[in-house]
């Protein structure tokens, strides 16, 4: 009896640990991007900012380096207010600030409008979902790449 108390106690304590998305602040945000490279998949099919999946690489110093297929961009990242900004200067791929949530080795990016709105927060529409290069997330993986 006291063996399969024990089980289900770590059971609950594992799910509880792997339940909800944990929304990243400022330190957490610096602590899950400089220095560090992302593989991206962008939830919806985006051709023209070179194709479905991308990496990006975070310097420490605010540079950031893009690749998606044949297309290889440079711009900036920066983090204020619990929120991940990007600019890529003189580039077809838009600006803008995410809201990232953490669960289970990936991170997922809801987009912040003009007006401060964040899109598809509520119900789970992110915008992009990635892990660390190099790391093997325990999320649905299926469709990232490695």
């Amino acid at each position: 009896m006291g063996r399969f108390i024990l089980v289900a106690i770590i059971l609950s304590v594992l799910q509880a640990a792997h339940a909800a998305p944990r929304r990243l602040d400022d330190a957490g945000l610096v602590a899950a991007y400089a220095g560090k490279t992302h593989l991206s998949f962008y939830r919806r099919h985006v051709e023209e900012y070179g194709g479905k999946y991308f990496e990006e690489s975070y310097s420490a110093d605010g540079t950031l380096k893009y690749r998606a297929g044949a297309v290889a961009l440079t711009g900036y990242w920066q983090v204020a207010n619990g929120r991940i900004c990007f600019q890529y200067p003189d580039t077809p791929l838009n600006s803008g600030c995410f809201i990232v949530t953490h669960e289970a080795g990936c991170y997922y990016s809801y987009q912040v409008g003009e007006n401060g709105e964040v899109f598809g927060l509520a119900t789970g529409e992110w915008w992009i979902r990635a892990h660390v290069k190099g790391t093997k997330p325990d999320c649905a993986a299926a469709d990232l790449v490695s």
